[in-house]
């Protein structure tokens, strides 16, 4: 019987041949990848969750047709790589568009960019009647608390100033709590808590958005 060479239960690491400040840039890229400096998460690269927006339609989807899909800051995307990419994701935000292209819902709670961009060159300021405050001090709210099944739509968003958003927050005691109602047209119907309706209405004008 022969006994083993200690030596042999050990495992000998390469010496590490990096810098003290190489060391430290890798440790940071690992932090700033993985969030831990370890290779039991896998390699950096394969750690990167990637976000890509791709607009893509129903009917291409199901096969039947071969639309190329949008794929965003980038350009057309082949069908099926479309198909490729949505077999493989567990989540799916859904636009409505009318005829002419325009986002008019969402799934989501908050509007999309084609979305916002409308609001605030149809509203300009704070929807409330006489209120001036322009769209970019405003909060867009939702008529319908989203909350309460109030859909995220052009037809359900306005801008709101901080002071009139308020005033119909579902926390304001009833005999002081204002509620704003909307038209597809984009008018709105304030009614005030001493049973009055006020009424905003958008002006014509031709928009580019």
């Amino acid at each position: 019987m022969t006994r083993s060479d200690p030596d042999d239960d050990i495992e000998h690491v390469p010496a590490d041949t990096r810098s003290l400040d190489e060391v430290r840039a890798d440790v940071l890229t690992d932090l700033l990848l993985t969030g831990v400096p370890s290779t039991a998460v896998g390699d950096a690269a394969g750690a990167v969750q990637a976000r890509i927006q791709v607009t893509v339609a129903a009917t291409t989807l199901a096969g039947k047709d071969d639309r190329p899909a949008l794929l965003d800051g980038y350009g057309d995307l082949d069908p099926d790589a479309a198909r490729d990419l949505a077999g493989a994701h567990s989540g799916w935000t859904r636009l409505f568009l009318d005829s002419t292209g325009l986002v008019t819902h969402t799934d989501t709670y908050t509007p999309t960019a084609a979305m916002r961009r409308y609001l605030r060159a149809r509203d300009q300021h704070c929807r409330f009647p006489g209120c001036q405050t322009p769209v970019h001090r405003c909060d867009i709210d939702h008529n319908h608390d989203h909350a309460l099944g109030g859909a995220t739509a052009i037809d359900n968003l306005a801008h709101f100033c901080r002071s009139h958003h308020t005033l119909k927050h579902p926390d304001i005691p009833d005999r002081y709590r204002w509620t704003a109602q909307q038209r597809p047209d984009g008018t709105i119907t304030w009614h005030s808590p001493l049973g009055h309706d006020y009424v905003d209405r958008v002006p014509r004008r031709v928009m580019f958005t």
